[in-house]
Order: C-alpha cells, then sequence, then structure tokens
C-alpha cells in the first residue's frame, strides 16, 4: 500500500465550483493487444483537485499521456472546456487550456531557468492576462520559489526544484488545467511539503488540478475527490476517505490476502 502517513495539518484548498473541465468518455488505449485503458469514463471539476491513483501498472500515466496528446486514442473521446481534442497534437492542446508536468523532469541542462520558462511564454498562445502578476517568466520564476536561481542554468539545480521548474514551466502555459505526473517523487518529507504549498498556491489562481500520486499524505491533504484505476479500469471514485475505504481500492494496492 502507498504511503499512509497521518495527512499534513495545512488546510486543504477551496472545495470545487463545479462544472467539468475535462470529460473522457470510454476512453481505450492499447499498446498491441494489451489495453491500458478499457473504456474509462470520467470528468473532472472546474476549480477542483483530482487525486488519480492505483497501482503501478493501472492506466494512471497513460491516462495523463492521452489527454495531453502524448499517445494515440484507440477509441472514445477527451473534452476540454466541451470542445473535442481527441487526438489533437499536444500544442494545440496546450492551446486549449491544459498543461502538464512529468515524472521525470525534462529541462535541457544547458539553459537556464530564464531561457525554460521564455519557451512557453512565447509559443504556448495563450492569454496572459488570466493570471494577474504572472505575464513574465521572472514573475513567474518568483511565484514558484526559483527567483534566487533565475539564471541559474538547470544542470545545477537540485531535485527540488526542478520540480519547482516542471510546475513553473506548466504555469507559464496559463492553463486551465495542470495534470501533475508524481510531482513529489524523489522529495524528502520537508520538501514535499513545500511543494504541496505550491500546488495549493497555483490552485488559487483558478487553476484545476489533476495529481497522479502514491503518497497518501498529498491525496488526503490537497485532493477534493479521488479517482482509482486498476488493470485500465475505472475503480473508484468519490471523497478521499470515502475511497480510500474502500475495500475494492485496499484490494487493489494490498491484494485480497492484505487489504481485510
Amino acid at each position: 500500500m502507498p504511503d499512509t502517513a497521518s495527512p499534513d495539518p495545512t488546510r486543504r484548498s477551496a472545495p470545487p465550483s463545479g462544472g467539468a473541465i475535462l470529460a473522457v468518455e470510454d476512453l481505450t488505449v492499447a499498446f498491441g493487444g494489451l489495453k491500458a485503458l478499457d473504456g474509462v469514463s470520467l470528468s473532472i471539476a472546474a476549480g477542483e483537485i483530482t487525486g488519480l491513483i492505483g497501482p503501478n501498472g493501472s492506466g494512471k500515466s497513460t491516462l495523463v499521456n492521452t489527454v495531453s496528446g502524448q499517445l494515440p486514442v484507440r477509441g472514445g473521446r477527451i473534452r476540454l472546456h466541451g470542445g473535442d481534442v481527441t487526438g489533437r497534437r499536444p500544442d494545440r492542446i496546450v492551446r486549449a487550456g491544459m498543461a502538464r508536468t512529468y515524472q521525470i523532469p525534462r529541462v535541457p541542462p544547458t539553459l537556464t531557468v530564464e531561457e525554460v520558462l521564455s519557451v512557453p511564454l512565447l509559443y504556448a498562445g495563450r492569454d496572459r492576462h488570466r493570471l494577474p502578476g504572472l505575464g513574465d517568466a521572472a514573475s513567474i520564476a518568483a511565484f514558484c520559489g526559483l527567483g534566487p536561481l533565475f539564471r541559474r542554468f538547470c544542470g545545477d539545480l537540485s531535485v527540488t526544484d526542478l520540480r519547482r521548474l516542471e510546475i513553473a514551466r506548466a504555469l507559464a502555459c496559463a492553463p486551465d488545467l495542470l495534470l501533475l505526473d508524481e510531482a513529489m517523487a524523489g522529495l524528502s518529507h520537508e520538501d514535499s511539503v513545500e511543494v504541496m504549498g505550491l500546488i495549493r498556491n497555483v490552485h488559487g489562481q483558478g487553476i484545476s488540478i489533476v495529481i497522479i500520486e502514491h503518497l497518501m499524505r498529498v491525496i488526503t491533504t490537497l485532493c477534493h475527490r479521488v479517482v482509482v484505476l486498476n488493470n485500465g479500469r475505472l475503480l473508484a471514485e468519490g471523497a478521499p476517505a470515502t475511497v480510500l475505504a474502500d475495500q475494492a481500492v485496499r484490494e487493489a494496492y494490498l491484494g485480497k490476502g492484505f487489504a481485510s
């Protein structure tokens, strides 16, 4: 079972405002004869922080890679703001309002923080005015705790700072929906608490968030709702406390011999 340490005492962000920002309808993705996603349907409410959890190989990263345009769809539909984005190129999905981070940070080590943030500011094609005070690379870096490192080469950054930079780069796309793929991976408890605070601040900018995470204290601290995948299918969804107490969810993580 993933980490089940008690929740961080920091308060949870405001509850969701309602209305679907992302809808996935009967989504199927296959690699050869293996269905990585098998008819998954779910929706993400505007203003919501949603946790996406499940055992290894359950389809979490495949779902994020597919809705962000990086994997082809065999069947089903992906709708962002009600518009069909199924099969669109990643850059067009970014322009429609979705950005993402990666489990393994993908930043050129020979570029500075300033240069990395300048790329989405130039090419994302989004209205900069929707995030007041975050219209340039310096302000985004400062918001994400990278102000003192603004002209530092990415190859010299710590793991924690690279995590911050991944979020900052996504924030530079001015997204309506942000997908975070294991943003706490490799962080100490203290550093993960700081990054959780950053995620809460990003949510405070009116950005809906989906978090793939194995640390249950992160899920119970930040998330309004949890979606569970198992074997490429939707297993459960609902409030964190309800979902994490579900017997089928516990069996998916621990096996039937350990979940009772």
